[in-house]
C-alpha cells in the first residue's frame, strides 16, 4: 500500500513544480484574457500552488510511511488520500481568491459566489464519500430466523430463504476471488458482488476477523459467503443454520 502512497506523494510533489514553472497549468488562467489576467498576481499565484502541492504530497508519503509501519489498515491510507485532495480543492479555491483582485467588488461577485458553491460541494461530497466508507468497512450483520438468513452491511442485503438452501459448507479459507463486480473490499471487509476465479457469481458478507465462512447455495443457483465480525458470532451462526436445515 505504501508504493501508492509514494506515488501519489511524488506526483502531487511533481505537479506543485510544474504549476510553479507553468502558471498557465492552473485551471482558469489560461482561458483568461490578457486584461482579465492582469487582475491576477501570478506570482503569489504559482507560488502558493506549489507549496500547497508540496505540503499534501510529502504529507502522503510521509502518513503513508507512518500508517505501513505501523501495520494500520488499508482503510487509515485511503482517507489520508481523500483528505490530500479535499485539502487541495479548498486551498487552490482560497489561493484563487486572495491572488486575484478581478474577484473584489462588486464586478467579482459572481465568482466568488460560484467559488463558495465550489467549497461547499467538496466539503459535502467528502462528508458523504467518508461516511459511506466507515460504513461500508463495519463487518455485516447476519441474522437467523426460522424461515430466512438476512446479511446487511455496506448498503448492500440479501435475504436467504432456508428452504431454498441446497447445501452449506464450512470452509476455513477463503475462496478464490477473481473480481469485485459492485461491492466494497478492504482488508477487513468484503461485501457485496463478486466473481470467483471459476467463473461464478456470489454475494459476500465476509470478515477477516470472523473466522471460518458459511458457504451457501440455493435452488436458484445462488452463492453467498458469510461470516460475522468474531468467531465466537460466526460459530454462533453456523451452528442455527445447521439447526434449520432441512
Amino acid at each position: 500500500m505504501f508504493w501508492i502512497d509514494l506515488i501519489t506523494g511524488a506526483s502531487l510533489m511533481l505537479l506543485g513544480w510544474a504549476v510553479y514553472r507553468n502558471p498557465m497549468l492552473i485551471s482558469g488562467v489560461n482561458t483568461m484574457s490578457k486584461k482579465r489576467l492582469a487582475q491576477v498576481d501570478l506570482d503569489g499565484l504559482k507560488l502558493g500552488y506549489r507549496n500547497v502541492f508540496l505540503i499534501c504530497g510529502g504529507a502522503t508519503v510521509l502518513f503513508g510511511g507512518i500508517f505501513t509501519l505501523a501495520h494500520l489498515p488499508y482503510g487509515f491510507h485511503l482517507v489520508m488520500q481523500l483528505v490530500a485532495v479535499f485539502a487541495l480543492v479548498i486551498a487552490c479555491i482560497v489561493l484563487g481568491k486572495r491572488y486575484d483582485a478581478g474577484l473584489q467588488g462588486e464586478e467579482g461577485k459572481k465568482e466568488r459566489t460560484k467559488n463558495w458553491i465550489a467549497i461547499i460541494v467538496t466539503i459535502v461530497a467528502f462528508a458523504v464519500i467518508l461516511f459511506f466508507f466507515f460504513k461500508g468497512s463495519k463487518p455485516a450483520t447476519i441474522e437467523v430466523s426460522d424461515d430466512y438468513i438476512t446479511a446487511k452491511g455496506g448498503g448492500y442485503s440479501a435475504s436467504i430463504t432456508i428452504n431454498d438452501i441446497t447445501v452449506t459448507t464450512v470452509l476455513t479459507d477463503w475462496p478464490d476471488i477473481a473480481i469485485r463486480t459492485n461491492g466494497i473490499s478492504t482488508e477487513n471487509v468484503g461485501i457485496g458482488h463478486f466473481r470467483t476465479k471459476g467463473g461464478e457469481s456470489c454475494m459476500m458478507f465476509v470478515c477477516t476477523d470472523g473466522g471460518p465462512l458459511l458457504e451457501v447455495r440455493t435452488v436458484d443457483g445462488k452463492l453467498y459467503y458469510l461470516n460475522c465480525a468474531t468467531e465466537e458470532e460466526t460459530l454462533e451462526m453456523i451452528a442455527k443454520v445447521k439447526s434449520k436445515e432441512r
